[in-house]
């Protein structure tokens, strides 16, 4: 057992397009690259994205979002980005995540997100589905509304 929390990781190499005109990745870029492996991540988990929520008639909302920045990726930079769920409200959870280039973490954050009706966007309760593989899967639970 390691003492990291993340059990998750998704890899990609930057492209030149990701990199802005001081050779660094772009600052917005790395929410992106969140957004991809945080779909990656839904597939681990056994609930993929949209259409393990599609039968409920729910989608997921992000509703806020917390990024610090270390250091810069470059150009053909090998990036790992880290993802777990890191709690559970009633109709709401929490991402974490940390994009590193090998032991060096560059980027890391989290991610606010609300279940809600696909039309109306009302809060509605997380499903149990969802809870389930995720406690299954992670190796360091997740925090619980009390």
């Amino acid at each position: 057992m390691t003492d990291d929390p993340f059990r998750f990781f998704y890899r990609l190499r930057v492209r030149w397009g990701e990199c802005d005109m001081q050779g660094i990745v772009f600052n917005p870029r790395y929410m992106e690259f969140v957004d991809a492996a945080f779909t990656e991540y839904w597939r681990a988990i056994g609930m993929p994205y949209p259409d393990a929520f599609l039968t409920g008639g729910t989608d997921t909302f992000m509703v806020a979002a917390n990024i610090e920045y270390r250091d810069a990726a470059r150009f053909d930079d090998e990036l790992d980005i880290f993802i777990r769920t890191e709690y559970f409200g009633t109709t709401s959870f929490r991402i974490g995540f940390s994009i590193r280039r090998g032991s060096d973490v560059l980027v890391h954050g989290s991610g606010a997100y609300v279940n809600g009706d696909r039309t109306s966007r009302a809060p509605t309760k997380l499903p149990q589905a969802l809870i389930d593989k995720v406690t299954a899967y992670e190796h360091t639970p997740p925090l619980r509304k009390a």
